[in-house]
């Protein structure tokens, strides 16, 4: 069998394809191919020249433009434009459709972008060589020393078996546009899987109280998120889920949530108004659950941690059929145990499915499920511990494990979520997309008995019926490249609508002067027999509804120049309904534009200037002491910055400065209504500015790191409760020698001093720790230990009148192992 046949025609032996640079037919398996190669070196000299000119090409920046195609053709083309050389087996690549193509980019990116969706990754196995395998699934506590080019990582962005604490791939969060971290002209902080599961960060809460620029601000039950002095949006899968909920506030319903099916969180920081309709200047947190996956896996996991808290979750998927177009993906994780604050006991169930279909090539299907279960007893609402009086008198500080609530005091919830995507890829290169969501959860009867006030002596007692709250949200858009002046570009057009409503009757009863002990907390507080029997007269009801059309493009001005413009055009209507008339309000207002402009110029290979505009547009809840409804806050944010994409990508790295000038701010006044709600004044002309400074991702081989700095000021003289300055830093080291399989890590915090009226946090440190030991590879054991040092800190302080606050948690443990199938 001569060579010339071997290079230039189809044989009957088995043979792995070679495409691209100057192959033009198969390679053969390796028995006959390391004849050839032994050939080869004894009779052909490879110049050095040649291989260094195609080193060069696989860095080199070029402009593409492939259209979805059969992956076998893809390739070819491939092939031809950069004159790399790809290897692979028939079987591997058939019946499997290549994405499409385009923008400036390196020979790796644009490979790693065809094959999106295929399952298969693309190793670089000499220069001007990739050689293409079925992607593995890998232990997750198995971190590669080198990090090949993963199609899926680095086109769909997902972390979750990269081993990484960075993104490597695109994010759509802040404009709709399948944009890197580099190439997004605002600061995006991403939790991803890794960082979650090495420190054990089982809940939304955990994971923002370690996410950069982030504060979690505690009342009592609930949780506040907060970055850059404002609430932020909720989205999950970039669908946005509406205020309402337990407490009437999305966040703090979700925060309790358990992250077992969530890939990675993206912290959008600034305004939003683009991606959401009301452009917030806090922040966006974008949850973005797992997906099937293309090949089997399959891990389980139990731990038990302090104060009798234990926690199993299982985590299976793969293909359904044998042509691997039907793939699945389950995860079930459960939680029990109780609180270092007395009373407290807690429940949760999670269980997730999602299943995705190829209709054909070009067209995917993707449908699923999340079932919650919750129960929560101890509970003492939103309220927190009182410090000092109305009077001004110091009432002295409770021990940590104090709490307002009574044993009995709790609630059983259950939600329910449904969803959907339809997504078809074109032949142009163009992709259209259609999302739904809908979600409910049910509260049917609930009880609470907490502690209002100390002084006076305030005992609120309740019971809830038929409590629900429901989520809907559809969204539609279009986007692909396009060609102006002989340069590519990137359009997307959309729209959506999002609704939410919560329903609620409740009877209510305050009780003063009780002779109870405020110190024994809420295990003073005895159940009346009577309570189910309260008149449930009390009926309260919120609806919103928000829809909008918007567009972006990103315009190719030059080689190193991109310009990013958009716009969102949205309607909003909210209506609420309390048994306080002087609460009730009304609020309907259409076509507000909130326009979105930002810059991005590459200064070197990987480093880039960025700056934005965004306009802020935010409806309010809260009251002025009339009990009118303030108007909705509306202003600019801006912000520049820099940022880097080092090691191959495997280092990201951001320094921004961020200012915004807003009218119509809600401030507290530190005064409430007969019945404690809150009163709430309106300031115009408040400024806000700070800095943040990140670095996320492989530092070397075997070691990963998340580190921030941030300043914030504000000229708001009643926003002392949150820190001026933060600091948070998460690292892990896998050991090598003798250690090997050892992998240790601590995650700090630091914040400045904060202050309630005249109760005072000083600045203070909040020390973990971990350490896992792969067994082998398909066994680990892992300890975690919060609050290694056993801070006592404030979590958070509020001045309504009366100065409250709510301790952190102390010191915990928790040890745990997993096996991966």
């Amino acid at each position: 069998m001569g060579c010339e046949m071997l290079l230039g025609e189809e044989c009957g032996c088995p043979l792995k394809k070679a495409v691209g640079g100057n192959a033009q037919a198969p390679v053969l398996r390796p028995r006959l191919l390391a004849a050839l190669v032994a050939a080869a070196m004894a009779g052909v000299s490879v110049l050095p020249a040649a291989a260094q000119a195609q080193a060069a090409a696989q860095t080199a920046r070029q402009s593409f433009n492939l259209p979805a195609q059969p992956l076998i053709e893809g390739l070819k083309a491939f092939g031809r434009q950069t004159q790399q050389q790809v290897l692979f087996d028939d079987a591997l690549v058939q019946s499997l459709r290549a994405a499409a193509v385009s923008g400036n980019l390196t020979a790796p990116e644009a490979l790693a972008r065809m094959l999106t969706g295929t399952g298969l990754t693309a190793v670089s196995t000499q220069p001007g060589t990739f050689t293409l395998r079925r992607m593995p699934t890998a232990p997750q506590s198995m971190t590669l020393e080198t990090v090949t080019v993963t199609a899926d990582a680095l086109q769909d962005g997902r972390t979750e078996d990269t081993g990484s604490y960075t993104q490597r791939g695109p994010s759509a969060t802040a404009t709709g546009l399948a944009l890197t971290l580099r190439q997004t002209p605002q600061s995006v902080s991403v939790m991803t899987r890794q960082r979650m599961d090495d420190f054990k960060l089982q809940t939304l809460t955990d994971v923002m109280e370690q996410t950069p620029g982030v504060t979690v601000d505690r009342q009592g039950d609930g949780n506040n998120i907060m970055v850059r002095g404002d609430n932020v949006n909720l989205q999950i899968d970039g669908l946005r889920q509406m205020a309402s909920g337990w407490y009437a506030n999305t966040q703090m319903l979700y925060t309790m949530d358990d992250m077992a099916e969530i890939d990675r969180i993206e912290v959008l920081k600034g305004s939003s108004g683009l991606s959401n309709g009301d452009g917030k200047y806090g922040a966006t947190v974008n949850m973005i659950r797992k997906r099937p996956t293309q090949e089997f896996r399959a891990s389980v996991g139990a731990g038990v941690g302090s104060w009798d808290n234990y926690r199993a979750d299982v985590d299976v998927g793969g293909p359904l059929n044998d042509r691997g177009s039907l793939r699945g993906r389950l995860v079930a994780a459960a939680s029990d145990g109780h609180d270092f604050r007395d009373n407290v006991k807690r429940s949760n169930q999670t269980l997730y499915g999602t299943l995705d279909l190829d209709l054909s090539r070009d067209s995917l299907l993707n449908i699923g499920f999340v079932h919650r279960h919750r129960e929560y007893y101890g509970a003492g609402s939103t309220s927190m511990i009182q410090a000092y009086a109305a009077n001004g008198d110091f009432l002295g500080l409770q021990p940590r494990s104090f709490n307002i609530g009574a044993p009995w005091s709790g609630y059983e919830q259950d939600t329910d979520t449904l969803f959907a995507s339809l997504e078809h890829r074109f032949d142009n290169g163009w992709t259209a997309k259609l999302r739904a969501s809908t979600e409910k959860t049910k509260m049917p009867y609930g009880e609470t008995g907490s502690w209002f006030t100390a002084s006076p002596q305030v005992v609120d007692l309740s019971r809830a019926e038929d409590h629900a709250n429901r989520n809907r949200s559809i969204a539609a858009d279009l986007r692909g490249p396009f060609e102006l002046l002989g340069r590519s570009n990137e359009l997307m057009l959309g729209a959506d609508t999002a609704r939410t409503s919560s329903d609620t009757y409740s009877a209510n009863k305050r009780f003063t002067n009780l002779g109870l002990d405020y110190s024994d907390g809420g295990s003073a507080i005895v159940r009346p027999d009577d309570i189910v029997n309260y008149p449930v007269d009390n009926h309260s009801y919120f609806s919103s509804k928000r829809s909008s059309v918007y567009g972006a493009v990103r315009l190719n001005v030059a080689d190193p120049v991109k310009v990013i413009g958009g716009a969102r055009i949205t309607n909003y209507e909210q209506y609420d309904l309390t048994p306080y008339a002087y609460s009730n309000y009304d609020f309907k207002k259409n076509n507000v534009v909130t326009p979105y402009l930002g810059l991005v110029v590459d200064v070197h290979e990987q480093v880039s200037l960025y700056g934005s505009y965004a306009s802020i547009f935010k409806p309010q809840s809260a009251l002025d002491a009339s009990g009118k409804t303030l108007d909705p806050e509306e202003g600019q944010t801006y912000e520049i910055g820099a940022k880097g994409e080092f090691l191959d990508k495997r280092l990201n790295a951001s320094l921004a400065y961020f200012w915004m000038k807003t009218d119509n701010v809600a401030d507290a006044t530190g005064e409430t209504m007969p019945d404690g709600t809150a009163i709430y004044r309106s300031v115009s002309g408040v400024s806000k500015r700070g800095y943040e400074l990140e670095l996320s991702g492989e530092l070397a081989p075997g070691w990963q790191a998340q580190g921030s700095y941030v300043l914030n000021s504000t000229s708001l003289s009643n926003s002392n409760y949150l820190p001026r300055n933060q600091l948070k830093l998460g690292s892990t080291y896998r050991m090598g020698g003798a250690l090997s399989g050892l992998t240790i890590g601590a995650a700090t915090r630091w914040q400045s001093k904060t202050s309630a009226g005249p109760l005072l946090q000083p600045a203070f440190w909040v020390l973990d720790l971990m350490a896992r030991y792969q067994v082998n590879q398909k066994l680990s054991v892992n300890l975690n230990i919060r609050n290694a040092l056993d801070k006592s800190y404030f979590a958070g302080m509020r001045d309504f009148g009366r100065v409250q606050y709510t301790w952190g948690a102390p010191r915990s443990v928790t040890a745990s192992v997993r096996y991966d199938f």
